[in-house]
């Protein structure tokens, strides 16, 4: 018989709280070591020396640290200080940064005229920016000979792995492949040794919707899908949405076609051992607040809920709650992150909470008066599940598979529908009984799935090829 590997590259890596993909590596961690540690083993991967093995110890280590976090308001200052140790932040942030610098060492008479030009200038600016990243994008596919329908070419060199996979193992990959690993090398020792791979697909958002992903790393991931599907005797989908769109796309390239199958993902936040809510986290909330979880960055559509709120203050309200953005700061945003830091009419009303831990996620979810999730599209929607899960009511978009997660128990709006989000949230502020009435339906009627479950059925899937 033989054994399953769990690669836990991601995890390893990851210095910050957990988000939706990291959260799914981790938890099936976490299961392998409490309820499988006897049959499922540990690996990473290392461009220059191929798999290697991972000690449990340095995994349960890996797992607390990313549970712990703590909780960090990003003030106007800090915002930028948020984005991943060691990463460039993102062009348009670089840029505005600058420009902001440069404009407040000059002398007041002539800052506000250099605003104004450069305001003009600025959608000039980042075409520029969107030209040379399209640039490196033909670059890259003009140098690449690897065909879409065609099985990966690998055109590295093969390297001593230190783990040797044996005909009839299983392996497990759910982390962030595109960037971390090589799906040629994959295919190329899984054809020489026979083992098996069980892999993960989340969404195809870069595909289907690139306008509102990084342009070069949309360009990578129609090639992505497909070297994935030819490396794959099977990849669980996070949601029949994108289930579909991954279907849908393998047929049109004409690559192979594995086992699809779906499988729900967990809802609940395991809280560390001595947990405490942070004296920063309680302070940003306030007594009043309505919660946004999710990475701060263009698809995300923070715009629409500042246009909104926006709007509520111009209208005269005065007596609104605090919005909380919880996430690290992603791209696409320099533009909202320039209107938040200095449009008047939303100072004290809207915070960012970068760096959050579980116990502090778990404290706002439960405190918050009921949740937001304008996205414009999402491969399942996680927050949403996190929401109704910790029993509070949602106000969320109607695209790609929100739906699915929310069924009945969440109002859909049109993301783009600014008016419509305004008037709605308006009207849940004030009428707090129909919030109380809906979070007693969601207690009553949601059928909350743990991540114990999902980690289950990813390794129920696993033994089943193992057992092949």
């Amino acid at each position: 018989m033989g054994k399953i590997w769990l690669d836990v590259t991601t995890i390893l890596g990851w210095q910050r709280p957990a988000v939706g993909i990291v959260r799914v590596e981790l938890e099936c961690a976490r299961f392998a070591l409490s309820d499988l540690s006897s049959t499922v083993e540990f690996c990473r991967y290392d461009p220059s020396r191929g798999y290697l093995p991972v000690a449990p110890s340095v995994v349960q280590e890996a797992i607390e640290r990313i549970s712990r976090g703590h909780g960090a308001a990003a003030s106007a200052d800090a915002k930028q200080a948020v984005m991943v140790p060691g990463n460039k932040l993102p062009a348009e942030l670089r840029l505005g940064s600058l420009a902001r610098r440069l404009m407040n060492r000059l002398p007041r008479r002539l800052r506000d005229p250099a605003f104004l030009y450069l305001s003009a200038k600025r959608d000039s600016a980042y075409a520029a920016i969107g030209a040379i990243r399209e640039l490196r994008r033909a670059w890259k596919l003009l140098g690449s000979n690897s065909s879409v329908r065609n099985r990966p070419q690998f055109t590295g060199r093969f390297v001593q792995s230190g783990i040797r996979f044996s005909k009839g193992d299983v392996y497990i990959s759910l982390g962030l492949d595109w960037d971390q690993k090589d799906m040629s090398f994959i295919y190329h020792i899984k054809m020489e040794i026979g083992f098996k791979v069980l892999s993960c697909c989340y969404d195809l958002i870069p595909v289907k919707f690139p306008h509102l992903c990084v342009g070069d790393v949309a360009a990578r991931f129609a090639l992505y899908f497909t070297d994935l599907a030819w490396s794959s005797d099977e990849i669980v989908c996070i949601s029949e949405r994108s289930r579909a769109d991954l279907l849908e796309l393998l047929t049109e390239v004409g690559a192979p076609i594995p086992a699809a199958t779906v499988f729900k993902l967990g809802s609940e936040l395991a809280l560390p051992d001595g947990h405490a809510v942070t004296d920063e986290t309680r302070s940003a909330a306030g007594d009043r607040f309505v919660l946004f979880v999710s990475t701060i960055e263009r698809r995300k559509n923070h715009e629409t809920l500042y246009r909104a709120y926006t709007r509520l203050v111009d209208q005269g309200e005065t007596d609104l709650p605090k919005i909380v953005l919880v996430g690290m700061l992603g791209w696409g945003v320099a533009d909202l992150l320039a209107d938040l830091q200095f449009d008047p009419r939303i100072q004290g009303r809207i915070e960012i909470l970068s760096n959050v831990g579980d116990a502090d996620l778990s404290w706002l979810y439960r405190n918050a008066l009921f949740t937001v999730f304008p996205s414009l599209y999402e491969g399942w929607g996680l927050p949403v599940a996190e929401s109704l899960a910790a029993g509070k009511f949602c106000l969320a978009s109607d695209r790609g598979s929100i739906p699915e997660v929310g069924g009945d128990l969440v109002e859909y709006i049109d993301p783009w529908d600014v008016p419509r989000w305004a008037q709605r949230l308006k009207w849940y502020f004030d009428n707090p009984d129909a919030v109380s009435g809906a979070e007693r339906r969601i207690r009553e009627e949601y059928d909350s799935n743990t991540w114990r479950s999902s980690a289950s059925f990813v390794f129920d899937r696993a033994q089943k090829l193992l057992s092949k």
